[in-house]
């Protein structure tokens, strides 16, 4: 999260489209069936500048004061079965703005990172993620940022359903395939407040690696962004509380693509969720009776496929 407000500019995206594109990934011998086709690529389609301002602009602008400059390049990857996309193999084998050589920070440093909150659609048709890369004042000139690299994209051939009947009893467990789905035990009021403290604190500590260690970079300003960010998704992801209804998913969950309530033959979707070192814990609205119904959908037959951008 960024407070000051980043400028889109109308030419960027057509200047990084046009741009000459690294060849290519291979298609993996003996691919199964309904596996994404060969030369599936990334392509940008948002990007955010956030560039250095002049000093001597007049007050009544309003845009904020940014000395350090920085970008965030949206991609977009189409195929078939996206199930996930792995940050940690993000490799940048290029970055320049306007010409000019940004791979690096001021101090030498790899400037740019995978940004938060990958989104992958439901179906499996397409997914998103962000790339960010604050280059230093004294290496970001003017122009658009021109990347290429690669990421590694998992890819599934179909899906399966498992589902189970549920207590909601505070402590009742189920089983559905590899994960484990249990109802969290009540906690007593006298803890909330450090249990709010944890939360803000492991939130904050996920909100600065994802910044590229923030507080290492970019001092004390990027360190306070990264606890208000943590502020703000403590509150949004934040589980269903006293007034909705829990669940703490633990196991493998790297092949869980849906997780819903069944009430009344429809599928309910959690509104929020909180993920931490133990599981992750989906907030659902308040339900009625003894027991609910639990649905997963898994991705199976997953596989590695490197996508270039």
């Amino acid at each position: 999260m960024n407070p000051r407000p980043p400028r889109l500019l109308a030419a960027a995206l057509a200047a990084v489209l046009l741009a000459p594109a690294a060849a290519p990934s291979a298609q993996p011998t003996g691919a199964k069936p309904g596996a994404p086709a060969a030369g599936m690529r990334a392509r940008p389609v948002h990007i955010e500048i956030d560039a250095p301002l002049p000093k001597d602009l007049p007050s009544d602008l309003m845009l904020g004061n940014n000395a350090s400059g920085g970008y965030a390049v949206t991609y977009l990857v189409r195929g078939k079965g996206i199930s996930g996309i792995d940050g940690d193999s993000l490799r940048i084998a290029s970055a320049t703005v306007g010409g000019a050589d940004v791979a690096k920070d001021d101090r030498g440093r790899d400037a740019w990172s995978f940004g938060p909150f990958p989104r992958v659609a439901d179906d499996g048709s397409a997914a998103t993620f962000e790339v960010r890369g604050k280059p230093g004042a004294g290496r970001v000139k003017s122009g658009v940022p021109v990347l290429h690299g690669s990421i590694d994209v998992t890819c599934a051939t179909g899906r399966e359903t498992k589902t189970a009947a549920l207590s909601v009893k505070p402590g009742s467990t189920a089983q559905l395939g590899p994960i484990q789905v249990t109802v969290p035990a009540n906690e007593d009021e006298d803890d909330g407040g450090a249990d709010d403290a944890n939360a803000g604190a492991a939130f904050a500590e996920m909100i600065a690696q994802q910044a590229g260690a923030a507080g290492e970079d970019g001092g004390d300003d990027d360190g306070g962004n990264a606890e208000m960010a943590a502020a703000l998704l403590a509150g949004m992801f934040g589980g269903g509380g006293g007034s909705g209804f829990d669940l703490e998913v633990t196991g493998d969950g790297s092949a869980l693509a849906t997780l819903v309530l069944v009430v009344d033959g429809k599928d309910v979707e959690p509104r929020s969720w909180m993920n931490f070192g133990r599981g992750t814990t989906y907030g659902f609205p308040a339900v009625k009776g003894d027991t609910v119904r639990v649905k997963a959908e898994f991705w199976t037959g997953q596989r590695t496929e490197t996508v270039s951008f």
